[in-house]
């Protein structure tokens, strides 16, 4: 009996107060509003990456970063990455990731 009670109370709350919709918030355009800076972004690590974060992550919690995370340390490794390409054409890029993902490959 309960259940069709509150079942009644949310129907009746429902049609009471309809929402008026806004198509603007559904467009692309989001003129004039502000967006997020930031964003979230899945990442597929291998455990030992995973780990290495990890780790870091700690370590520089240890050293006083009471805010140091994941997210922090893969940051700063993207910046890293920025700087050390940013000067490098298509060609030496292709060259420089081929390299290292040899190298991965074979243990080294």
């Amino acid at each position: 009996m309960a259940a069709k009670n509150k079942k009644a109370r949310l129907v009746a709350a429902a049609t009471a107060s309809p929402r008026t919709p806004t198509p603007e918030r559904l467009g692309d355009d989001r003129a004039g509003k502000k967006r997020n800076a930031w964003r979230v972004v899945a990442v597929s690590l291998y455990n030992p990456e995973a780990d290495w974060i990890d780790r870091t992550t700690a370590t520089l919690r240890q050293a006083g970063n009471a805010k140091a995370n994941r997210s922090l340390v893969v940051r700063e490794a993207i910046l890293r990455l920025q700087e050390e390409v940013e000067h490098k054409s298509p060609e030496e890029l292709i060259h420089d990731f081929t390299q290292r993902q040899a190298k991965r490959v074979q243990g080294v």
